[in-house]
């Protein structure tokens, strides 16, 4: 079923944008839970889970992830992130409760601007899912705007000592097709968050952190979803 759905997802090249945006091609079928990281043409890295690249998109995959991921492989990707080796970054990215998630590597650091990324639902035990990562510090938390199924809403959360956090739900709920192309919108002005979906902005969440937010970005999805991403940029605002 995965391959059928991989097969409907269209080869595309992506706009170039301010800081950088990500260009997908179609590559073989790879593993981050095997050493390799998935995501490499589109700048998308593979942190936690299994991610790759199929059909011109980066698709994380739950349900081919063992659901851990190796002390080596999260000192890699501290290392790689942030320079060096953190403690608590490698405890909260093996925590029993840790997300799926992939950092924009071409941006090393995002406080104030907007975070945009096309997405695909293509499965998901629970419910189908996609998000939008920002804030990730050395210690391996962060915040993240997500849409699921499940609720149909979009809400913003926040990842800390290996446990999520929901800081607010939006308030409308609506079903987006499955199997479709959608582009989640993340806006950050100081401590304030905006996350939409473009072309119904209706399903919205707004927010103003007590801290504003600054850190690295990328992707999100719960630990059984699979889905498709492509076209990540950040823009950064104009002052």
């Amino acid at each position: 079923m995965l391959q059928a759905a991989l097969a409907t997802l269209p080869r595309r090249r992506a706009r170039p944008l301010m800081l950088a945006a990500a260009t997908v091609f179609a590559l073989p079928m790879v593993s981050a839970c095997e050493g390799t990281r998935g995501g490499e043409l589109s700048g998308l890295a593979g942190v936690v889970g299994h991610w790759a690249d199929s059909a011109g998109a980066t698709v994380v995959n739950g349900e081919a992830w063992s659901g851990s991921t190796t002390r080596e492989a999260l000192e890699a990707s501290s290392r790689r992130l942030f320079g060096g080796v953190n403690e608590t970054f490698l405890a909260n990215g093996s925590a029993p409760t840790a997300f799926q998630f992939a950092v924009y590597e071409p941006v090393r650091e995002f406080s104030s601007g907007t975070l945009r990324v096309q997405f695909n639902l293509l499965g998901g035990k629970s419910d189908q899912i996609a998000g939008l990562l920002f804030d990730l510090k050395p210690t391996g938390e962060y915040h993240y705007v997500r849409y699921n199924t499940k609720d149909g809403n979009l809400a913003l959360w926040r990842f800390a000592n290996g446990e999520r956090t929901v800081i607010l739900h939006g308030e409308v709920h609506k079903q987006i097709p499955s199997g479709t192309w959608h582009e989640l919108v993340v806006e950050v002005r100081g401590n304030r968050v905006r996350g939409f979906l473009a072309g119904d902005t209706t399903l919205s969440v707004s927010h103003t952190l007590d801290v504003a937010p600054a850190g690295r970005v990328g992707v999100w999805a719960k630990r059984d979803a699979i889905t498709g991403f492509r076209a990540f940029s950040a823009v950064a605002a104009q002052d």
